[in-house]
C-alpha cells in the first residue's frame, strides 16, 4: 500500500530550512498533532528519509528559492522511534561524501524518548532539539503521552548529563514550546522555563 509523507521547505531571508519526516503517521499522540491521530503506520527506511532532501534541494533550485540551507526532523513521527534510519539519514546528511550539510544545520526534534535520545547524542553528529511545551507533569502528561514514561524531571536530568555535548559543536539542547491559550501559557509556566 503506497503512503505518502510530507516534506516542507520553508524560507526566510537569510535561509531555507526543510523540515523532514521520519514515519508515516505517528505513534506519540500528541494532543496538538494532527499526525499523532493517524497512528503510526511506518516507519520511513533511510534512503526515503535522504530521498526528501534530494527532491527538496532539486525543487528549491527549480524554483529560484535557492539552495536548502538547513534540515530539521520535524515533520511526520517521532524520529528517535525510527532512530537506526534517523541515524543513518544524519550520517549521509553531514557527510562530505553525502549531502554535506554542516552538523550544525541538521537538527532531529523528540518529544523525549530518554534512552533514544542518549544513544542519538552519542552516535549522531547532527544536532537535538526537544519538543517541551509544558512545565508540570500534569499537563506534559495530558498533551504529551510520553511524559507518563519520561517525565520532566527524568528528562531534564538526561539533558543536564549529556549537554554540552562532548567533542561537538552543539553546546545546549534547543527546547520547542508551543503555547497553548490558557493550557501552558502563564506567567507560571515562563518563570518555570
Amino acid at each position: 500500500k503506497q503512503r505518502t509523507v510530507e516534506a516542507v521547505l520553508i524560507p526566510t531571508e537569510s535561509r531555507l530550512t526543510l523540515c523532514v519526516s521520519s514515519q508515516v503517521g505517528c505513534g506519540m499522540n500528541c494532543q496538538f498533532c494532527l499526525t499523532g491521530r493517524m497512528g503510526l503506520l511506518s516507519n520511513l527506511d533511510t534512503d526515503m528519509i535522504v530521498e526528501q532532501v534530494v527532491v527538496a534541494r532539486r525543487m528549491a533550485r527549480d524554483e529560484d528559492l535557492g539552495e536548502v540551507t538547513n534540515v530539521v526532523f520535524m515533520g511526520m513521527g517521532e524520529p528517535l522511534s525510527n532512530l537506526n534510519s534517523v541515524l543513518d539519514a544524519c550520517d549521509i546528511l553531514v557527510d562530505t561524501g553525502g549531502l554535506a550539510f554542516s552538523r550544525n544545520k541538521v537538527t532531529v526534534s523528540t518529544s523525549g524518548l530518554v534512552p533514544e535520545l542518549r544513544r542519538f547524542c552519542s552516535e549522531s553528529p547532527a544536532s537535538l532539539a526537544v519538543s517541551l511545551n509544558a512545565t508540570t507533569d500534569e499537563v506534559r502528561s495530558w498533551l504529551m503521552p510520553v511524559n507518563r514514561r519520561y517525565n520532566l524531571a527524568t528528562l531534564i536530568e538526561a539533558l543536564k548529563e549529556i549537554f554540552p555535548r562532548e567533542g561537538r559543536a552543539q553546546r545546549h539542547v534547543f527546547l520547542e514550546y508551543i503555547m497553548l491559550k490558557d493550557i501552558n501559557d502563564s506567567l507560571e509556566d515562563a518563570e518555570r522555563l
